[in-house]
């Protein structure tokens, strides 16, 4: 006679129904996780696609001293794991940016740009555009990846020249740009270019399919021409503008809304406390932003700087994260075991498409 536990032994998990498998996936909220869920047989893998995998927190990619080198290292932060991933598409590549879960690549002498998803090793080739100079990737950051568009340029006395193009197109589109945007940070979002001029703060607003100046939003109050600046645009649609201050490596940061229905009519930035149930993910080159509900591990309302830190002048820095409360200014250091930490990455299986 079967006992009880014979006949839990012997029951064939196989045979569960694709809903129950597919309900079960959506609660596993580490990508590795899934990853072996999807692996059991051929059944667990066909009843969970890869959209159904939750959003992750997103990874930090160590800098790779070794072009040659296939391996990438990433840090989980709520995890507090190092991942190395094998991605022999990286070969010879440097990472500037990030768009949608992949990663925008430039080879060694940047003749060739694409976007790779180290997850899965899918590559997906930009048309052939010999880039000048030290290109800047200024193109859709997160969720929208209509177009590709580098900056370059823009250094010393040369004017800035945008390049870009739509998924599907064989060549790149040019729009030349004078010698008021040479002293600027660039921004690409919705089809504009936005120019935040260093010294004065103010922002041109640029048509980027006919090159005409669109409108101007005026400069924040008590602007400092030394800060960097990010320029965002969150899970709700709103473009958030976030200028990081740095006296004596002691980062602040402020955030702005734009405001475009005025009673004046002008567009201005308004400057904001609270951003509701999302969090602003930054590092060197750029920023996005996450709905903190959709997040394992995550605080809404908080800014999560990945930074270098300097205990003392002279001294080797250590690397780390610090997040900040935008309401209250409150801060966190968060360690971060990698060696160089270089700019975040939000972990997908997704397999895009270049048409």
């Amino acid at each position: 006679m079967k006992t009880e536990s014979n006949q839990a032994q012997e029951r064939d998990w196989a045979s569960l129904p694709p809903d129950v498998l597919n309900l079960i996936a959506k609660l596993l909220n580490e990508i590795t996780h899934f990853v072996r869920f999807r692996a059991v047989c051929p059944l667990w893998r066909s009843s969970t696609p890869d959209t159904d995998l939750a959003q992750q927190f997103p990874w930090i990619l160590d800098n790779r001293k070794d072009p040659h080198d296939p391996n990438l290292n990433f840090y989980s932060v709520p995890f507090n794991k190092i991942y190395t991933i094998h991605v022999p598409r990286s070969i010879n590549k440097t990472f500037s940016g990030h768009s949608d879960q992949y990663m925008f690549t430039l080879s060694q002498h940047h003749q060739a740009v694409s976007l790779l998803n180290p997850l899965n090793n899918h590559d997906i080739p930009l048309p052939a555009y010999q880039l000048v100079g030290s290109p800047h990737w200024i193109g859709p950051q997160q969720t929208k990846m209509g177009e590709y568009v580098v900056c370059y340029g823009h250094s010393g006395r040369q004017s800035p020249k945008l390049v870009f193009c739509h998924p599907g197109q064989n060549n790149w589109q040019e729009l030349e740009l004078s010698s008021d945007y040479t002293d600027c940070h660039h921004f690409y979002l919705r089809g504009m270019l936005f120019s935040i001029e260093r010294t004065t703060g103010a922002t041109k607003v640029t048509n980027v399919a006919d090159g005409t100046l669109a409108y101007v939003i005026p400069p924040v109050e008590g602007h400092f021409g030394n800060c960097a600046e990010y320029l965002v645009e969150d899970s709700r649609g709103d473009i958030l503008r976030v200028p990081r201050y740095n006296p004596r490596f002691i980062n602040g940061f402020d955030v702005y809304r734009l405001d475009v229905a005025t009673k004046s009519g002008l567009p201005c930035w308004v400057k904001v406390n609270n951003i509701g149930n999302q969090a602003l993910f930054m590092d060197r080159d750029g920023g996005f932003a996450l709905r903190a509900s959709h997040l394992s591990g995550i605080k809404e309302n908080c800014i999560y700087f990945l930074k270098t830190i300097f205990i003392r002048v002279h001294i080797e820095p250590s690397y780390g994260v610090e997040r900040i409360d935008i309401e209250t200014g409150a801060r966190e250091h968060l360690p971060c075991p990698l060696k160089e930490p270089v700019s975040w990455f939000v972990p997908s299986l997704r397999h895009l498409s270049a048409q």
